[in-house]
């Protein structure tokens, strides 16, 4: 289910404007009596047949239980929800950390909350870059932070592991001014970056040392695991840990054994690659 705007979930687990109880459960029961009296497609398999209803069943029933207030995120207290939402565009991840922390109470078992990606605004720091990330900063620092104090205070966080990941990592040193480089305007070091003007964006991709917090769910606390350079290329040179690896730590953490396999359809879907990854034991209380 994808709720891009938290403060409106609670239309995603009602029925259509207009549509009252009766004539709701009456279109139910006919849906039920065409699945079973028509015949199957030939262009489908078993599998997504039985998967697509088990996931309309499923839908019908969040849409009549008691679970569904917990989409309801505009009836909590005022003081709740200053402490989560900033207000206008930039409060909306703060608003679903809220939700997300309404669904665990609940029972929900996965929930992922996004900034979303609009570029140059909540993802992209192509433009503006260091006054983009400050931004970004006050948008989800406060949320993340008030999301775990709840999860805590409701016996909620030891067994809830909350993950603080992004796509790829981006280097702070400047690629030159606007309007054309020269070899006098390039940065070679992080020291180098702090003496040049005009900075007008956060550049270059690279994937040899990006960081990933986790909260709970039986990881220790106020452990740093690793390092990265504090030179260019900034690769991991301490303890890098793969994908692979990151996956089967978090399915570790869930009680799933990183080598677990799935037979779908003659072909088998891992847990992690090929049910290679290893888990992390150091980070574990």
């Amino acid at each position: 289910m994808n709720l891009p705007y938290p403060e409106q979930a609670a239309l995603a687990v009602r029925p259509p404007k207009g549509m009252d109880p009766g004539r709701f459960a009456a279109r139910y029961a006919q849906f039920q009596k065409l699945v079973k009296s028509g015949p199957h497609t030939e262009f489908t398999s078993d599998y997504h047949q039985k998967s697509m209803l088990r996931s309309i069943d499923n839908a019908h029933r969040l849409l009549g239980s008691k679970e569904r207030d917990a989409f309801d995120i505009t009836q909590r207290p005022k003081e709740v929800l200053e402490q989560y939402d900033m207000g206008g565009e930039d409060g909306r991840f703060g608003r679903g950390c809220l939700l997300a922390r309404r669904l665990v109470e609940n029972g929900a078992r996965y929930v992922e909350v996004t900034t979303e990606y609009i570029p140059f605004v909540h993802w992209d720091t192509h433009d503006r870059g260091h006054e983009t990330v400050e931004r970004l900063h006050r948008v989800i620092d406060r949320p993340i932070a008030t999301l775990i104090r709840d999860l805590e205070s409701r016996g909620l966080l030891d067994r809830t592991l909350v993950v603080i990941a992004s796509e790829f990592s981006r280097d702070m040193i400047i690629e030159g001014k606007p309007g054309g480089a020269n070899a006098g305007d390039q940065a070679s070091s992080p020291k180098d970056f702090l003496k040049l003007p005009n900075h007008y964006g956060q550049h270059r991709h690279f994937t040899g040392g990006s960081t990933v917090v986790l909260f709970g769910g039986g990881m220790k606390r106020g452990l740093v695991y690793g390092k990265t350079a504090d030179e260019r290329p900034c690769v991991a040179i301490e303890n890098p840990v793969t994908i692979s690896d990151l996956h089967a730590t978090l399915f570790t953490a869930m009680g799933i054994s990183p080598k677990t396999v799935y037979d779908i359809e003659n072909r088998p879907f891992y847990a992690t690659e090929d049910g290679k990854g290893k888990p992390v034991e150091a980070v574990f209380a």
